[in-house]
C-alpha cells in the first residue's frame, strides 16, 4: 500500500508543479503582468503567499469578469490542492488525495481557459 501512496503523492506533486508553471505563464501575459517565483524547487512558504497575492489582484486586472473569475478560480483551487497535498503527506487518506487531484483539474481548466483568452487578445 505504501508504494501506491508514494506514487500518488509523486503524481500529485508533479501536478501541483505543472499547474503552478501554468499560473506563472498566465500571470506573465496578463494585461498588467504579475511576476511569481520561478526557482526550480519553490518552497511552499514562498509559493503560497505569491498565489494568494495573485488571487487578491485578480479583480484589479483590466479584463472581463469571466477572465477575473478564471484567474481567481485557478489560484484558489491550486491553493486547496497544495493544502490537501500537505495533509496527505502527513497522514495519507485516499479521499484527500482525490480531492487534491480534483482541485488540480479545476485549477488547470480555469487557467487554460484564461490562457486561451490571453492568446486571442494578443493576436488582436
Amino acid at each position: 500500500m505504501a508504494d501506491h501512496e508514494d506514487e500518488t503523492l509523486e503524481a500529485l506533486a508533479y501536478g501541483i508543479s505543472r499547474v503552478y508553471t501554468l499560473l506563472v505563464d498566465v500571470c506573465a501575459e496578463l494585461p498588467i503582468p504579475i511576476g511569481l517565483p520561478t526557482e526550480k524547487h519553490i518552497p511552499a512558504d514562498a509559493a503560497i503567499p505569491a498565489i494568494q497575492r495573485v488571487a487578491d489582484l485578480a479583480k484589479d486586472q483590466p479584463m472581463g469578469e469571466t477572465q477575473e473569475a478564471q484567474l481567481f478560480t485557478g489560484c484558489i483551487h491550486l491553493l486547496a490542492a497544495i493544502d490537501l497535498y500537505a495533509l496527505c503527506a502527513t497522514r495519507y487518506i485516499e479521499t484527500r488525495a482525490e480531492g487534491c487531484g480534483a482541485n488540480l483539474v479545476c485549477a488547470e481548466e480555469a487557467l487554460k481557459g484564461l490562457a486561451v483568452w490571453l492568446v486571442i487578445q494578443s493576436a488582436d
